[in-house]
């Protein structure tokens, strides 16, 4: 899967008030939370009342997604490249 579908998934999920993981799959649970994003989804959801259906909300994941270049962890390591916290396989 995509780091676009994992978040899309992610954001889905916390919509529909599903229980989550602290991050998106594959995405540093520690850069994630430094970054807010959560609260990004949380703003733009009340602030504009989309829902994931609409362009705006296929936007912000996007503009989530450019950003996350170096929060990803590396499978073979899950390791983030930004903050350096390594992370074990579940």
């Amino acid at each position: 899967m995509s780091v676009i579908d994992n978040v899309k998934n992610y954001f889905t999920a916390k919509f529909e008030g599903k229980e989550t993981e602290k991050a998106p799959n594959g995405v540093c649970p520690n850069c994630w939370g430094k970054q807010e994003w959560d609260g990004e989804f949380y703003k733009k959801i009340k602030a504009k009342n989309i829902t994931p259906q609409s362009n705006t909300y296929t936007s912000f994941i996007h503009e989530v997604v450019e950003k996350l270049d170096k929060i990803t962890l590396k499978e073979d390591t899950y390791t983030c490249e930004t903050c350096s916290v390594s992370y074990s396989k579940k």
